[in-house]
């Protein structure tokens, strides 16, 4: 008879692109709240890009690139402080009690 040598297998919870999921309902409305953020500030980025001249300062790829990763490092950290209150607003219509409790 053949013993297996390996105990339980015990994955990281995540997806196929190595971001992990959110365990909770306030982990998922922090994430939420960050895309939301992160699409704001590309949008205003777009409107600001298409008053800017093409030999401007920050015309190049490299400097849309590190303004890209600025902004999603923006988003992050504004979410993680729900300064906006969206994922507050998120948690309380997506609990089971309907927020009453917290």
């Amino acid at each position: 008879m053949i013993t297996p040598l390996r105990s339980e297998f015990s994955a990281i919870p995540g997806d196929i692109s190595g971001r992990v999921r959110p365990q909770t309902i306030a982990q998922a409305a922090e994430q939420f709240e960050a895309m939301f953020l992160r699409t704001m500030l590309q949008q205003m980025r777009k409107s600001v890009d298409a008053l800017s001249s093409e030999n401007g300062m920050f015309s190049s790829r490299e400097a849309r690139t590190l303004r890209d990763f600025y902004d999603d490092a923006l988003a992050q950290d504004l979410a993680s402080q729900r300064s906006t209150g969206i994922a507050d607003l998120l948690i309380k219509q997506l609990s089971a009690d309907g927020g009453r409790t917290a």
